[in-house]
């Protein structure tokens, strides 16, 4: 097994070194999606797809590291997923927290910044949940390799609001430069790959207005290193004109 293991290592390695030569996304958002039916597909709690979710999320973070792409953005929680059951929501909560913690170590290893984005007043709740982010974001605050954005709480209405009110204090900067400014320097992503086959981007708004879309049919616990890859070669392939010839 250990043999297997280390041959498939290399091919992902060949692979994703491979991509490093191609186009690639300078920011690249995650939507993660079906940790729930794959839970259901397996008789299990959806709690146990979270958990399964965020140790596939950590081996993203370890493709990540390899590859040529600047920012790397997480929707963790959107404004909407307020409608599940609180049980449910309290596991997440409970599952962004170990994803953070499990995970801080290899941003300071490899000098990448944390950034969350999103409301905070309910996040207020989860108070040992807040006190992670803060501790993840102040340690890492200095980094200047790559970026690693979580979006809690995020969406379009969040977004729209945030802008408006910026629009008011900032008036002569440009829409897109408004934008960074207000998304702890974000750029706008260039691309946003999907699980689970989803084809719709769920309301998460203007930062990945430009993006190209690739859905991935496997449900976030099923991703591996190949279905990254293969997505980003689909998207290298994409001739990216925004709205010129």
């Amino acid at each position: 097994m250990a043999f297997k293991n280390t041959i498939t290592q290399k091919a992902e390695d060949i692979g994703i070194k491979s991509l490093n030569k191609l186009n690639l996304p300078n920011a690249l958002l995650i939507i993660p999606d079906g940790n729930g039916r794959w839970a259901k597909n397996f008789g299990l709690s959806i709690y146990e797809g979270h958990k399964k979710g965020a140790e596939v999320f950590a081996k993203i973070l370890d493709t990540f590291l390899k590859l040529d792409i600047k920012v790397l953005g997480a929707w963790g929680f959107s404004e909407d997923n307020w409608k599940r059951p609180q049980d449910e929501i309290d596991k997440i909560m409970e599952v962004i927290e170990g994803v953070i913690n499990g995970n801080l170590q290899k941003l300071m290893t490899n000098n990448i910044k944390f950034v969350v984005l999103g409301n905070k007043d309910k996040i207020n709740n989860y108070p040992s949940l807040l006190r992670t982010i803060e501790n993840a974001v102040s340690k890492t605050s200095e980094n200047n390799g790559k970026t690693l954005a979580l979006f809690v709480d995020y969406g379009e209405r969040f977004a729209l609001e945030s802008f408006a009110k910026a629009r008011a204090e900032y008036k002569d900067l440009d829409t897109y430069a408004l934008l960074t400014k207000i998304n702890e320097g974000l750029p706008l992503f260039d691309m946003v790959l999907r699980t689970s086959g989803e084809q719709r981007m769920s309301g998460f708004g203007p930062l990945a207005s430009l993006a190209e879309f690739v859905s991935v049919k496997k449900n976030l616990p099923e991703l591996e290193t190949v279905d990254i890859v293969n997505a980003l070669r689909e998207f290298s392939k994409r001739q990216r004109r925004l709205g010129g010839r």
